[in-house]
């Protein structure tokens, strides 16, 4: 595994893609992001002092079935050992602690064949909240910076050879959803926005929504919770 660790990089999802095209498996970190993105090329804002990290590696596309759902329970397992707060699964692959946004998980590939190149990014508010609406983990974690980052890079470097235990994985999605049956949401789909009821997950983590007295699956999309009048 080839290790690289910057002061500052314009995105280490790109980085590690780039560092792919010499080595089958690396991990970048960087104390600064000048143009870190999130799905759908939102903005990430980078502070220093928060975690900044990717894993990339070039394996088979089986390794690509429920790998986001496997990494954000991962992640969400370790959160919940050393962090002290109520933990929730923001679906589809953010983590929220007392409602607020405290990591965000982007998993990309480029696929040729049977062969993919997938990098997982993750971005975790660890002494700072940048933005209003996210909290970070100062005060509230027990083990420093440099430490939960190693257990990251630990955790995620075997997420793609490990089989799925779907059973588990659904009911840690399930029992930790920030989004509970009945809520009304909204889901922003990239192609349209649809209010609904949501009413659970697929057995393939896709999200079940309620609509116009139809039900409709997703399987990613931007998600929130609506205020009822």
């Amino acid at each position: 595994m080839k290790i690289v660790k910057l002061k500052k990089v314009d995105s280490t999802n790109k980085e590690a893609f780039r560092f792919l095209e010499k080595y089958p498996f690396v991990v970048v970190t960087s104390d600064i992001q000048t143009a870190g993105y999130g799905r759908n090329n939102s903005n990430w804002l980078s502070v220093s002092g928060n975690i900044h990290l990717s894993i990339g590696k070039i394996t088979d596309i089986e390794s690509l079935k429920y790998l986001s759902v496997k990494v954000v329970c991962e992640v969400f397992d370790l959160f919940s050992r050393y962090v002290s707060g109520e933990l929730k699964i923001k679906w589809p692959n953010d983590i929220l602690l007392n409602g607020k946004k405290i990591a965000g998980i982007l998993i990309e590939s480029r696929v040729k064949g049977n062969i993919a190149k997938v990098v997982i990014g993750i971005g975790i508010n660890f002494n700072y909240a940048p933005i209003e609406g996210s909290e970070s983990l100062k005060g509230k974690i027990s083990i420093s910076k440099d430490k939960l980052e190693s257990l990251i890079i630990k955790k995620l470097s075997s997420v793609f050879d490990s089989k799925p235990n779907n059973e588990i994985l659904f009911s840690t999605v399930e029992q930790n959803s920030y989004f509970k049956k009945g809520d009304l949401i909204s889901l922003n789909s990239g192609e349209k926005t649809l209010k609904g009821v949501f009413k659970g997950f697929t057995p393939d983590f896709a999200i079940v929504i309620e609509h116009e007295g139809k039900e409709a699956i997703f399987y990613s999309g931007e998600v929130k919770k609506v205020r009822k009048n």
